[in-house]
């Protein structure tokens, strides 16, 4: 099967097909991946182009070549879950509802206290871009007939980056920003309700006060509500609950 490289380079396709199988489970930890010109003959690519898919693939834990035994599958212990890529994967490989609850947990802890940071960090002009991409928000916000919830996703990932970074802590807003790129992928089974996004957009507005407030309490409190927000609004077919605290418990 030959792949085109569009905007993408043709290793990345090659990567991505692997990658997926291994999270899927096809193949488990501790086989062996079918050698070079199999995997030639199956996607219709040059032995440089396995090599490097294999490379990328070694560097987020999914896979290790060893000598006369072959590129191993590694235990699910050594993956990068923090890869955006293997985020991805998890999240299209099944289970997507009980991949998207664990997100949601990480995300309520990092960005929680993201906007707490933020709030007493982050500089006049931070806050006045805060400011404007919440206005952005009300402005799509504005009339539920005219709503448009792809204009209205990216612009509610730019204000919860514009907030990861005013924390002024590099690797908290990474982390945040890594989650954030699995989330993006992963709402195409969200909840698009536009009353359900309007209750958000409060928590959103006393988040940014609280910011522009210097109010770092206010600021945290009001993101744990939101995320408990959108954890009382997932599908109902969860088998978890989540305590008061946004632990979710099994």
């Amino acid at each position: 099967m030959a792949y085109g490289t569009m905007h993408r380079k043709l290793y990345e396709y090659v990567e991505e097909e692997i990658g997926l199988r291994i999270v899927k489970g096809e193949y488990i930890p501790g086989d062996t991946l079918p050698n070079e010109d199999a995997l030639c003959a199956e996607f219709g690519v040059s032995r440089g182009v396995i090599r490097e898919a294999i490379k990328v693939l070694q560097k987020k834990g999914l896979v290790q070549p060893r000598p006369k035994i072959g590129t191993q599958i590694q235990s699910k212990t050594q993956w990068n879950l923090f890869d955006a890529d293997v985020l991805v994967w998890k999240l299209k490989a099944g289970h997507q509802l009980r991949f998207l609850e664990k997100v949601i947990e990480v995300r309520r802890i990092i960005e929680s206290e993201a906007a707490k940071l933020s709030a007493e960090r982050a500089t006049d002009e931070e806050i006045a871009g805060i400011q404007l991409l919440f206005d952005r928000l009300e402005d799509i916000l504005s009339d539920e007939v005219k709503f448009n919830y792809e204009a209205y996703l990216p612009a509610d990932i730019a204000l919860h980056t514009a907030i990861l970074n005013a924390s002024h802590n590099e690797l908290l807003a990474q982390i945040g920003h890594t989650m954030r790129h699995a989330v993006q992928t992963a709402r195409q089974a969200d909840i698009h309700d536009f009353g359900v996004i309007l209750a958000s957009q409060q928590f959103h507005g006393t988040i940014v006060k609280a910011i522009a407030g210097k109010d770092p309490e206010s600021a945290y409190t009001s993101s744990l509500e939101m995320f408990d927000q959108i954890w009382e609004n997932m599908p109902a077919d969860h088998s978890n609950s989540i305590s008061a605290t946004g632990i979710i418990k099994n």
